[in-house]
């Protein structure tokens, strides 16, 4: 039997990796909350089925049955995991490869030194906290393999047509750091941790250098030859809840997994490459 992913949530991230597996030969079925907008999105041979939070999946056994692979990639909610919470009996049965995507948010703030897959996850903000819930969930019901994501950028989500817009801000809270990941390097480390799986592993999908969010823009700024915009300080910035928790969040985070157990590197392993990349593709 072919390979076959069946993906919860074909959103930026989930559908960049069936894009890459299917070009590989897979099969792919996958939900999304708007299947109407996927015509002529992805390719035909896929099967789209609707779904989102609070509903439930026709025919769910049936598709599972034809997979082989199973990814979540549906954000937690503050109650609990959408997926588990209609879908629990038919994902318990499934006997393949099982991933679920959550975050780095699940790690305390460390300003000091480093955080990686042994650090014990004791998130602050109310989000880690989701996340930690649902992580538990899918463990306990699948034993899946857990790929915590840190801030993910590539073509289509970057700082380039913000900045171009005039509408980037740097916002200015010193010893502030943040860690990102490509999207590229989260669907190939996906496909490497397929090949070589482990039940129950987590892996930090981020990039190992982590920067101020003013260098990133800064840097971008610089590729586009255009000034960036002018630090504005955190504490009289204007920002969302969501906003002022990220910027209150501080961890530096790496993996000890990606190249010595899965024996990976990332395409793009600082954010300078990354946006070089993004750069010279869409042709700024």
């Amino acid at each position: 039997m072919s390979n076959h992913i069946f993906v919860f949530g074909l959103g930026y991230v989930g559908r960049h990796l069936a894009t890459e597996l299917s070009i590989r030969g897979w099969q792919v079925t996958g939900t999304t909350r708007q299947p109407g907008k996927l015509v002529g999105e992805v390719p035909n041979s896929w099967t789209i089925l609707p779904f989102q939070a609070g509903t439930t999946l026709d025919r769910l056994d049936y598709h599972l049955c034809k997979a082989t692979h199973l990814l979540c990639t549906i954000s937690a909610l503050s109650g609990g995991d959408p997926v588990l919470e209609m879908h629990e009996p038919e994902i318990k049965k499934f006997s393949g490869w099982v991933g679920y995507l959550s975050a780095t948010s699940v790690y305390p703030n460390q300003p000091e030194g480093w955080v990686d897959e042994d650090t014990m996850p004791v998130p602050v903000t109310a989000r880690g906290k989701a996340r930690l819930t649902a992580e538990k969930k899918w463990l306990e019901c699948t034993n899946a393999e857990v790929f915590r994501l840190a801030g993910i950028y590539g073509p289509q989500r970057n700082p380039f047509a913000e900045l171009l817009a005039g509408t980037a801000r740097i916002i200015d809270k010193p010893g502030q750091v943040f860690n990102r990941i490509h999207q590229t390097d989260i669907s190939q480390t996906l496909i490497a941790a397929m090949g070589k799986p482990r039940p129950g592993r987590v892996i930090n999908l981020a990039d190992g250098k982590p920067a101020s969010q003013g260098d990133v823009l800064s840097y971008a700024a610089g590729l586009l030859g255009i000034n960036p915009p002018a630090p504005i300080p955190f504490e009289t910035a204007d920002l969302s809840p969501m906003a002022r928790s990220f910027f209150s969040s501080c961890r530096r985070v790496r993996s000890n997994i990606i190249g010595p157990e899965l024996g990976h590197e990332l395409v793009y392993p600082d954010y300078k490459k990354g946006l070089e990349a993004i750069h010279a593709e869409q042709n700024f």
